[in-house]
């Protein structure tokens, strides 16, 4: 299989791209900004999402069976700031994207979030309607939209949630500082690995429970999407959506302390601490969701299996994390 991946050096594409590999299946990734960070064994085409005609023409060129279109912008003041901009990359990008997809009969992968949620309702689930708080879930959604009126688009939805892990491409990428959103978990592994207090905002305006979900384990689940014919499994999971996430919701405190005994790190070092003021003020416009509690069963069936749940998937990463560092 030829695979084409975009943003092949961010957390989730390089994972993918590393697991691909290991497949002795054949890369092409999209770069656009850093470079990977040491030499790669497979074709990097450097690629800008707002030059449309060079979307379509990368395609062309490749021609691949199946594209994983991992590729977005994760800045909410930018997004927010310029969303002329962020919709031309972000939905008008995806968009042209699938219209080459179609053309050369590849299989598109289209990765979304559980943002696409208000984080207001108890559980849901693939088929649920969503309701974006923010302007990267709309566009998450407007995508997903787009995706599913395209006649003749053999595609699927990855929803993805709280994504921890190591970048393979680019380890310097990793995020360091803490969040508001449940990304926040890689900032609180790389603190307790080095014997430093990690800082959990619990206050107003956090991502407060959600599905922790390693990169290396969604990204098997993206790489079974790749290959699924498209057909079976559809009507078992509400048509071309499925939830690629973490199997279990947990919420910031009890994750980290969960961090903590994967690592053996001192708990005493978790510091449960009201959101910092400086950035609700910057972010005071912005939605955050506070519960994305979501069901991953028709996945699961669909996938044949299900994803890594809290343990596992920490366990998982610990095992990875000392292979990358020894």
């Amino acid at each position: 299989m030829r695979l084409y991946v975009t943003g092949g050096t961010g957390l989730v594409g390089s994972n993918i791209i590393r697991l691909a590999r290991q497949q002795n299946i054949e890369i092409i990734a999209s770069q656009y900004g850093p470079e990977p960070e040491w030499p790669v064994d497979y074709q990097l085409d450097p690629l800008n999402f707002a030059d449309h005609d060079a979307i379509r023409a990368s395609i062309m060129k490749y021609k691949p069976d199946a594209v994983i279109h991992c590729a977005a912008i994760l800045d909410q003041l930018f997004m927010f700031e310029n969303r002329a901009l962020c919709w031309s990359i972000m939905v008008d990008g995806t968009r042209v994207l699938a219209q080459a997809c179609r053309e050369v009969g590849a299989r598109l992968v289209f990765v979304s979030s559980d943002w696409v949620f208000d984080g207001r309702v108890e559980l849901v689930d693939e088929t649920s309607p969503p309701n974006p708080v923010n302007f990267y879930g709309v566009m998450k959604m407007a995508s997903e939209r787009d995706l599913g009126a395209l006649d003749g688009l053999d595609y699927a939805v990855g929803r993805l949630a709280g994504i921890y892990g190591l970048n393979y491409a680019a380890p310097s990428l990793a995020r360091k500082d803490n969040g508001l959103g449940f990304d926040f978990s890689v900032y609180v592994i790389y603190r307790l690995a080095a014997n430093m207090p990690a800082a959990v905002w619990t206050g107003p305006k956090v991502n407060d429970i959600a599905h922790p979900t390693l990169a290396s384990d969604c990204a098997d689940m993206l790489l079974r999407l790749a290959r699924h014919d498209g057909k079976g499994g559809r009507e078992n999971t509400g048509g071309s959506i499925f939830h690629c996430c973490g199997s279990e919701a947990i919420n910031r405190i009890d994750l980290a302390h969960q961090i903590a005994a994967a690592f053996e790190a001192d708990p005493a070092l978790i510091m449960p601490t009201r959101t910092d003021k400086s950035v609700l003020d910057q972010m005071r416009r912005i939605g955050i969701p506070y519960r994305t509690r979501m069901s991953a069963d028709r996945t699961a069936n669909a996938l044949g299996r299900r994803a890594l749940n809290v343990k596992e998937g920490l366990t998982a990463f610990r095992q990875e994390w000392d292979e990358f560092w020894d």
